[in-house]
């Protein structure tokens, strides 16, 4: 237990102080306002103001989804927002994960995170149907979905830390906000 919260906090002080948590390079910014580009993968746009850089995503080269869901938001000049899981990967005594949301809509206006999700909180959850457990993201090491944001029809980036799901888990359900349907049967990282 002593090692866990020790882990924990020397995640924490990473995040806060700005380093990537989740690794990878943390990409510069060529600062143009241009969309993603949909056939080289290459994202064009500021890694500090979208979250890349804070995720540890190269914008040159990110990850392909591990998942995604499509939501309807209808909110805010936002029509829908695609969430996808990047990356899920076991560090020391937890679960980081990656995500991008990119919504679609109206105007040109930044949209942060929190209004892709149509105002909802980011509250990523795992469940373990077979055992019926929750996996609650943790709160200090989660992106901050106000400060995270870009234009329409360019990504935003988050990511949390998960705690480790119990021995023989390979898989489980996904919640990312209270309001979205449940992704399933997520790997879980080994």
């Amino acid at each position: 237990m002593r090692a866990r919260v020790i882990a924990l906090g020397a995640a924490t002080a990473l995040a806060l102080t700005g380093c990537s948590m989740l690794g990878g390079d943390d990409a510069g910014s060529d600062g143009s306002s241009s969309s993603a580009s949909q056939s080289s993968g290459v994202v064009n746009g500021d890694a500090n103001a979208n979250g890349a850089k804070s995720a540890g995503i190269d914008l040159k080269n990110p990850p392909k989804p591990i998942a995604e869901q499509t939501i309807t938001v209808n909110k805010d000049s936002v029509d829908e927002t695609t969430i996808e899981l990047l990356e899920l990967r076991r560090a020391d005594n937890v679960m980081l994960a990656t995500f991008r949301l990119t919504g679609e809509g109206r105007g040109t206006e930044s949209k942060s995170a929190f209004r892709l999700l149509g105002t909802s909180s980011f509250e990523p959850t795992f469940i373990d149907m077979k055992n019926l457990e929750k996996y609650k993201h943790v709160d200090d090491l989660t992106s901050n979905t106000v400060k995270a944001e870009a234009p329409l029809g360019q990504p935003v980036f988050m990511f949390t830390a998960f705690p480790l799901p119990r021995d023989g888990v390979t898989e489980m359900d996904l919640r990312v906000t209270s309001d979205a349907p449940a992704i399933e049967d997520i790997p879980m990282p080994q």
